[in-house]
C-alpha cells in the first residue's frame, strides 16, 4: 500500500533530477536517463502490476514534463517495460554486462521511437541527429545502468522491510 502512495512523489522527484542536475552536469549533451533505467529495472525484478503502473506513472510525469505529444512516453515505458519482463521470463539479467547492453539497446529503441514520432508527425527527419546525439545518451545510460540497478535493487529491499512491519511495529 505504501508503494503505490509513494510513487508519484518519488517518480516525480526522480524525474525533477533527472531532467535539471544530469543536465546541468552533462550540459545537455549526454544526459543519464534514470527513469529509462528503472523502467528496465521495473521489467527484470518487479511484478507485472507493479511495474506497469510505475512504467505507467514514469511516462505520465514525463509526459506532463516535456509536452512533445500526450501519451509518447507512456506509450514509450510501457513498451519497454514489456519487451524487460518478456526478456526476464526467458533470460536472467543479472549480469553486469547483459544490464548495461539491454539497457543501451533499450535507450537506442526508445530515441529511435521520437525520431520516428518526428518523421510520421511533423515530417521532420531527426534521424542523423539521433544517432550522433542520443548514441552517446544511450551509451552513457547503459554503462550506468548495472550501478543503478544496484541501488534500486537495495531500495526496494527497504521498501519492502518497511511495508512487512505491522502498524503496532510503527
Amino acid at each position: 500500500m505504501i508503494y503505490y502512495l509513494l510513487l508519484p512523489v518519488f517518480s516525480l522527484l526522480l524525474l525533477t533530477i533527472q531532467i535539471t542536475v544530469f543536465d546541468i552536469l552533462f550540459f545537455g549533451k549526454a544526459g543519464l536517463e534514470i527513469s529509462l533505467i528503472l523502467v528496465v529495472y521495473a521489467g527484470f525484478h518487479l511484478s507485472l502490476a507493479r511495474g506497469g503502473i510505475l512504467s505507467f506513472v514514469l511516462g505520465f510525469f514525463l509526459d506532463c514534463i516535456t509536452g512533445v505529444m500526450p501519451g509518447f512516453f507512456v506509450f514509450n515505458y510501457m513498451l519497454i517495460f514489456l519487451i524487460s519482463k518478456a526478456v526476464s521470463l526467458k533470460v536472467y539479467g543479472g549480469g553486469i554486462i547483459f544490464t548495461a547492453g539491454f539497457t543501451f539497446i533499450c535507450a537506442l529503441l526508445g530515441k529511435l521511437l521520437i525520431a520516428l514520432m518526428y518523421e510520421v508527425l511533423y515530417g521532420i527527419s531527426v534521424f542523423y541527429d539521433v544517432l550522433n546525439v542520443s548514441f552517446l545518451q544511450a551509451v552513457v545510460t547503459g554503462v550506468s545502468a548495472p550501478a543503478f540497478f544496484a541501488l534500486f535493487y537495495r531500495l526496494e529491499g527497504l521498501l519492502n522491510v518497511w511495508e512487512s512491519r505491522s502498524p503496532d511495529q510503527l
